[in-house]
């Protein structure tokens, strides 16, 4: 009986071609195995070795040796350790890619779409006692100051787009004066022809540039090594490490360990070269773990909070296992919405410096986000799409938001952004004192 393991889908399927010239496609691929489909008549012989070419593109290939289970359907390749470097090498590119194609085309966000931030309002001022002229949206963060509280995420860059996509990012982050930060550097790190895709001070070199690496590379021997290739990579003003648990878990590839993170990330905060960001990625942070970051030595964190892009659901997505997909699904929705998350860090240590990030999609969703307290609105999922679709489309995307917050600020008689945090209020506009003048009608 040949054992079961979880396997991600492959749409596309890939092709594959053996030493004895028989031949097929690839339909699935695992932590230490893959999953074929042959062109030909099935072979007698079962289990057997086979070598085999499995093509990425026409001009990448991967060669692997394992041993072939023929009575499963599709047929089974277990490969021996020595294999598996290679393996992950060719599951780290596809996932790149495959996270893009699942944000393009599916709806990956939580079912219910909910921030909080829909139950927050800014109490509008009906006279006209701020011109647009005088507004002022900077915001001052790790020494630099920014022209508006809005942040490009680190979001996946994939392989065969991440170059464009991230030029484009970089190029709108520069012209509008904002933080952005890459996706994951892992690919890159473990394969040096991967850097191209977030080298892009070349194309915008005044933009402050945030790195990233996940906190399963900070139980490495060479996390601060590793950190410091990250950095430097790409002349990096800064470096995101973001915890991402339930993601990892529910990804067939993904890593299932992180005891002694911590101790790793203290001696990572005091060895950089450039301040480190704690970033989340869709479930939210509370306070005592803020506390802890803070005192690993972490700068500024990222909640990054529930109700927008969920990466449990597209970890399901995924993979080819209904148990998988399952988890995928019940934790869709798993996490403290961005609004919450954001107030209970900032109500507890209001000074230091908290990027919202987390279902942001326009403007005055900046503007309440800011009013809470959020240095930043990080702004993902909608950068992303627009960077597939145009040149300008990332621009375009975040003028919208720029406008919106202005607008937000100027119907709320908010001439600065400070002012915000006077303005909002928990229901509609007076709704609070509206309930509790027929509360006192009651009695």
């Amino acid at each position: 009986m040949v054992a079961k393991t979880e396997h991600i889908r492959l749409d596309p399927p890939l092709a594959w071609v053996a030493e004895d010239s028989q031949s097929g496609i690839v339909v699935g691929l695992g932590k230490d195995s893959l999953l074929l489909k042959p062109h030909s008549v099935p072979r007698t012989a079962s289990p057997d070795n086979i070598n085999l070419t499995v093509y990425l593109t026409s001009e990448r290939a991967f060669r692997f040796s394992g041993r072939l289970h023929t009575e499963a359907d599709p047929w089974l390749v277990n490969l021996a350790e020595d294999q598996w470097p290679q393996l992950h090498e060719l599951l780290g590119q596809l996932r790149k890619d495959q996270h893009i194609e699942l944000c393009r085309q599916q709806d990956v966000e939580a079912s219910d779409r909910f921030t909080g931030f829909e139950q927050l309002s800014l109490r509008p001022e009906t006279l006209p006692l701020v011109d647009p002229s005088e507004l002022d949206t900077q915001v001052a963060f790790l020494g630099r100051t920014f022209a508006a509280p809005m942040l490009i995420t680190g979001m996946t860059g994939g392989i065969s787009k991440g170059v464009e996509i991230n030029r484009r990012l970089a190029v709108a982050a520069q012209a509008f004066g904002i933080p952005m930060g890459v996706g994951s550097q892992r690919v890159a790190l473990e394969n040096e022809q991967y850097a191209a895709i977030f080298r892009v001070k070349h194309y915008a070199p005044k933009v402050f540039l945030i790195g990233n690496i996940g906190m399963a590379q900070l139980l490495s021997s060479k996390a601060l090594d590793q950190c410091q290739r990250a950095v430097d990579m790409i002349e990096a003003d800064a470096l995101a490490i973001h915890f991402n648990l339930v993601q990892e878990f529910i990804q067939v590839e993904g890593d299932r360990h992180f005891k002694g993170a911590l101790e790793q990330l203290e001696l990572i905060c005091r060895k950089l070269s450039v301040p480190v960001i704690a970033k989340e990625v869709g479930c939210g942070m509370d306070a005592r773990s803020v506390q802890r970051l803070i005192e690993c030595g972490v700068s500024a964190v990222d909640i990054g909070g529930a109700g927008g892009t969920s990466w449990a659901l597209i970890e399901g997505l995924r993979s080819q296992s209904s148990l998988v997909q399952g988890l995928g699904q019940t934790f869709r929705n798993w996490g403290i919405p961005t609004a919450y998350s954001l107030h209970h860090v900032h109500k507890a240590l209001p000074h230091f410096p908290v990027i919202a990030t987390g279902g942001m999609r326009d403007g005055l969703m900046v503007a309440k986000a800011v009013a809470l307290g959020a240095r930043f609105a990080g702004i993902g999922l909608p950068l992303l799409r627009a960077a597939l679709e145009s040149e300008s489309g990332p621009q375009e995307v975040l003028q919208s938001f720029l406008k919106g917050l202005q607008l937000a600020m100027l119907a709320s008689g908010a001439r600065c952004l400070d002012d915000l945090a006077d303005r909002i209020e928990l229901g509609r506009p007076l709704e609070q004192e509206f309930l509790q003048a027929f509360a006192q009608v009651k009695r």
